[in-house]
């Protein structure tokens, strides 16, 4: 019963039962509300650990997960949508999310999930030309009738919702050798103090913060570690949903070659059915979205705000559609440019090396 896609693990790290007595009562900062930081809080409070304070730049908890504003939902038969991730990179998609919650269940072990699922197996094409091999192969999962962010929002940030500040962006943590005490500055002026610190802020803004912009350190991150931060991407990146009155688009159309795209994995554009699947939906529904990620797609579009990035996006449909873009588009797009969030500035982390990922997997000042 081993998991059928190389993209998701087996298993998850498990975390400890509870940890010595002696540190239940250390404090802990977490920085981010994202998913790591929301889960950091949840095997925090698992452990034991009750003087916690999560705090999110941001208005909102999720990070990179997001969901089509109710509007956008209530006029198509309530249906969400991500705009954030959306897919589930295995064919079992909850096996994976099973995994992601060991440990976390309730006491008597029964593992409750009522998060409907459904299989995602698109017909692929480059451009027009359809991709046999590319279809066979493709087996991933999606939410069928929630997102990513209604499920963690469930799963996660209602168990720790106690702990998490939003709105309470960092300025700086200082950690200096020999102090008792972690200081968190914020950015009105405040200052917490915590036994252990974990930042769980976006690459992005470390690469901000490395360049002498937004969070800072002192004493400075170490050169080895500053290295590592400059040398993993992560480039911009963002979604767009249309309404249409006509499916004229492919299930999923990649813009390029299939050799190009093999030979080039850091910049895609996708053209999808962000319906598919969603059976529970009319046939009058039809949802087109639009993704690009990398530098060469997404870098100059991503300096657009949202509605000249919407009408931009457009044309480039029409031009792929001869016009049935414009043609059959029923309202405003919804429109999620990740690059433009000035706390998260970027799409997704890319892989790097291992060197690198390994660095800064390190922790600072001997792991507080």
């Amino acid at each position: 019963d081993k998991m059928q896609h190389h993209l998701c693990p087996k298993t998850f790290p498990p975390i400890p039962r509870d940890i010595v007595s002696d540190r239940n009562s250390e404090s802990v900062v977490v920085i981010g509300a994202g998913v790591s930081g929301l889960f950091a809080a949840l095997s925090l409070q698992k452990m034991g650990i009750k003087n916690l304070a999560v705090l999110e730049a941001s208005g909102n908890f999720g990070g990179r997960l997001r969901a089509a504003p109710d509007a956008f939902s209530d006029a198509v038969e309530g249906c969400p949508f991500d705009v954030g991730a959306e897919w589930i990179h295995s064919s079992d998609g909850m096996r994976v999310l099973q995994s992601m919650m060991e440990g976390f269940y309730d006491n008597d072990g029964t593992k409750v999930d009522k998060t409907e699922l459904m299989p995602y197996k698109p017909t692929i094409y480059f451009r027009s030309r359809k991709s046999r091999i590319l279809t066979s192969l493709y087996k991933e999962t999606k939410f069928k009738s929630s997102t990513w962010y209604h499920w963690l929002e469930e799963n996660v940030y209602a168990k720790v919702k106690q702990y998490v500040e939003v709105n309470r962006p960092v300025k700086n943590v200082v950690y200096h050798d020999g102090a008792k005490k972690i200081k968190v500055v914020l950015a009105d002026g405040e200052e917490r103090e915590a036994d252990r610190v974990i930042c769980t802020v976006p690459l992005a803004i470390l690469k901000e913060s490395v360049e002498g912009r937004s969070l800072q350190f002192d004493p400075p991150l170490s050169d080895r570690m500053t290295a590592a931060i400059r040398s993993i991407d992560m480039p911009p990146g963002f979604r767009v949903l249309f309404r249409m009155k006509e499916k004229f688009y492919q299930d999923m159309s990649i813009d390029g070659t299939f050799l190009g795209t093999l030979l080039n994995t850091d910049d895609v554009t996708i053209i999808y059915d962000a319906a598919l699947g969603k059976d529970q939906l009319g046939a009058k529904q039809n949802i087109l979205g639009y993704v690009a990620i990398g530098h060469k797609p997404a870098g100059e579009l991503s300096r657009l705000e949202s509605t000249e990035l919407g009408a931009a996006v457009l044309r480039r449909i029409d031009e792929h559609f001869e016009g049935k873009g414009s043609a059959n588009i029923i309202g405003e797009p919804v429109v999620q440019n990740w690059a433009a969030e000035p706390y998260i500035c970027g799409s997704y982390s890319f892989p790097g090396s291992a060197k690198h990922r390994l660095e800064l997997s390190k922790p600072l000042a001997g792991g507080r």
